[in-house]
Formats: structure tokens, sequence, C-alpha cells
């Protein structure tokens, strides 16, 4: 999946985990019909779940991994009584359909949360989970919910009313298919970008795809997002992908980390004809032995798992200069409410579960990181690379959020549409950047 969810900030993130770092999934319940947002959150809320009778929720969701449909079952198993029927959607079928499933009378009770559906805030269609926040301490639970966290017209991240938590975390890295590494005499992980850039040459100029990469959805957005990280200031990134007044993203860095993509594409570096493979594709196509590289998230990571076995590595990309700090980009699988939900007391308990115990294996088994970290199980082969190189950007204070997220409610499908003509050679770099910023400022005005 493509975690175009809201991201967390580095500052609420490591607030909330420390260095052992981890994240949570989960879901939101919601009002009666007809109720504010605003006026569910003053009174208390309940955390008990009723026993004396069936109880039926339907939670809507694009997550392509293993957590949610786990995360179900042993909810289930926990609550025999409740019966939570999921209804999955491919990711850029959900993102087009997502505003207009949760307006109609049939909503689903639970939906995962994605960028655009902040929309909904204003429509007071989302609970406020204010009080159930506060009745089961979700602050002391889940990192990140200031950005779940929305003014009344849904346009200013990390003020507001609260309408969900985050799900397991997901961050971005390099895959790396170790065979043809040690075959093509690479030493990884690289110490610098300037490096791994040396290591693409040489992994093109042996005949291999450098860099296996789809972007007929707009899988491009993975390097990108992690160029801006390595480039850009954390505070300049912040800025702009949560809507601050001024922000801008036609800077200097900003141009750097799209020069930098540019220079791959053009180079021959990336899977040719990038913009007709979806990004699912492309982590299938890796998987099956294709190329050397791949930039994703760790939500890849079972999938690489079990198609490389042990020839499958991971390491944090790289910063520009040797011995910086490690920064990349992450984001949590957000999960929130229908305000036409009956049930949202069981609604609630779904999200709460996600930070329990029980819930740590079932969201590292999905590759992702739970929030309980003392709860995370033992990995082996590649997931304990991934987990050893979510240490590493913990202590580095180096999460940074997605700038497709939060922005604007149109930024994913025009990223996907700018970097497509970007690969294609329709725009520059500069063009590029400024039709983001064109779209943030038509948003933001």
């Amino acid at each position: 999946m493509r975690p175009i969810q809201s991201p967390l900030s580095r500052r609420a993130f490591l607030a909330a985990t420390g260095v052992a770092g981890a994240s949570a999934l989960a879901a939101c319940g919601s009002l009666t019909p007809g109720s504010s947002a605003k006026k569910s959150s003053a009174g208390p809320a309940s955390t008990a779940v009723p026993t004396g009778k069936k109880l039926t929720l339907v939670l809507a969701d694009a997550d392509d991994t293993t957590m949610t449909p786990g995360l179900v079952k042993a909810f289930m198993a926990k609550y025999p009584n409740v019966t939570i029927k999921r209804q999955y959607t491919g990711w850029d079928d959900y993102l087009k359909s997502a505003n207009t499933t949760m307006s109609a009378d049939t909503a689903p009770d639970i939906a995962q949360f994605t960028s655009g559906m902040q929309n909904l805030v204003r429509g007071r269609l989302l609970l406020d989970m204010g009080a159930y926040s506060r009745a089961y301490g979700w602050p002391e639970k889940f990192p990140g919910l200031d950005q779940i966290t929305f003014s009344d017209d849904g346009r200013t991240v990390g003020t507001g009313q609260l309408y969900g938590v985050p799900a397991g975390l997901s961050f971005e890295g390099v895959y790396v298919n170790k065979a043809k590494a040690r075959k093509l005499g690479l030493r990884v992980p690289p110490a610098t970008l300037d490096d791994l850039e040396a290591m693409f040459a040489k992994a093109k100029a042996a005949g291999e795809t450098a860099l296996v990469e789809g972007n007929l959805d707009g899988g491009l957005n993975h390097p990108f997002n992690v160029l801006l990280s390595i480039f850009m200031k954390p505070a300049d990134r912040e800025a702009w992908a949560f809507g601050h007044k001024g922000a801008t993203i036609t800077g200097p860095e900003a141009l750097k980390a799209a020069r930098t993509l540019k220079r791959w594409v053009d180079e021959g570096y990336v899977t040719p004809k990038t913009n007709g493979l979806s990004d699912n594709d492309a982590t299938a196509a890796f998987a099956k032995g294709q190329g050397v590289f791949r930039i994703s998230g760790n939500w890849a990571a079972a999938a690489v798992a079990k198609g490389l076995g042990d020839d499958a590595g991971y390491v944090n990309a790289p910063p520009a200069t040797r011995g910086a700090p490690l920064r990349t980009t992450g984001a949590g699988v957000y999960y929130c409410v229908s305000s036409k939900c009956d049930t949202p007391d069981v609604a609630a308990a779904f999200l709460d579960f996600a930070a329990s115990k029980g819930a740590a294996p079932v969201i590292a088994k999905g590759g992702f990181m739970a929030p309980d970290a003392a709860a995370m199980p033992r990995q082996g082969g590649l997931l304990a690379e991934v987990q050893q190189g979510w240490q590493g950007i913990v202590k580095d204070s180096g999460l940074e959020p997605f700038i497709q997220n939060a922005s604007t409610t149109t930024m994913a499908d025009t990223l996907t549409t700018q970097l497509q003509l970007l690969a294609g050679g329709k725009v520059s770099a500069e063009k590029f950047l400024a039709n983001l910023q064109q779209d943030y400022e038509n948003y933001h005005a």
C-alpha cells in the first residue's frame, strides 16, 4: 500500500515513543445520525463493549497488508459477540471514492483516513474522538495524534478536534537485493547519497535496473519524499505538509531533491517506462528478483521477504553528508469513523485495541511498528533489518511527513500527475515544484 495518510510530526512522535520507537493502527467510532462532531466530544465516553447482544460494524480500508484483517480477527476473538465486516478496496479506487462513501447514508462505521477526507470534517461526517481519547488515555498510548487533529474547516492540521488514531507506523527506506549487490561488488550500506547514486550507476552499467519504481499511480513519490527528507530543513518540510501560511516547496533544497530524482530517471537508473508500472507491481517485480534497489516503505517488507528470502535486505536512505542525521518520510495508517455509526463505543474499543499487547504481533507481522514497543516480537531476516533501520531513524529524530498528506485535499492527485510529467520529460524540476506550489496556494488562499 502507499501510505498517503496523515503524517506524524517528529516532535509528536518522539514525545510518544522515545528511542524504542513505535506506532499504532486503529479505527474510530462515531456519533448518532445528525449529531455534530463538536457536541460529541463534550461529555464522557464509555469504554465498555456491550456483551449481551450480537453487534455488527463495517470497516472500509485499502490496507493491502495482513495488518487490518489480522486486527479485525483478533478483536472479534476477544469480543465474540462483535462482527466486523471488512470492505477492502484497492488503493486508487479507495482514494477516489472515500469521500463519497463516507457521505452516503450507508457509510461504513470505520474507515481508513486518507488525504482529502478532511473535507468530511467540515460536513461533520466524522466523529470527534476527543471524549474517547480522554477516557482511554490515548495521548499516552498513540503517537502523532496531532496529525489527525483538524480545525472545524479541516484546513489546518494540529489544532482543533481529534478524529482518529494512527495505525502501525510506516516509514521509507532502501530495499536491497543482497545477492545482486554482492555480485556487483557494492558495499552496502552507502554512507552518503552520492555513494548510493554511484551504486545506481554501477548497477546500470552491469545491465541491471538500478532502482525499481512504478509511477503509474505516483510511486515515484517514495524516492522524492525521501530526497526531500534528506535535503529540506525539517521545519520547512513540516510547515508545507501541514498547511502553514506562507510555506513553500519551491526553494533551493526542494529543487535539489526534484533535480536529483529527474537525474535518476534521465540517467536510466529507474525502471524503464516507469509511468506504465504500478507501485504494487514494482514491489512484486522486485520481490521476484528484478533490479538491485527499491525505495519504498516498510509496508512492502513482507512481500519482499517472501520473494527474496535471505537475499532481501534493507538499509536507511543515507544522508547527503557523511555522518549527518538520518532522515526519512513516514506516516501512520489512520482510521476514522462515520457520524452515522450506531455503536461508537464498540468502534472506539477496536481503535484502542490497536495499542494493546495482543495487537502488537499482528501489526509486526504486517511489517509495521506497533504502539507497544515492548510487545513487538523478535524478528529475523529482513524484518529484523527493517526494525533496526527504524531504531536509527528514531535515534536521530528523523521522521518527516509525506508532502501529499495534509497540505491540500487534491495534493495526492496533483503530485501523481506532476511526477508522471516529470518522469516523462514534460516538465522541468522547476515547473514540477511550481505546479505543486500552485495547488497549495489555491487551497490555502
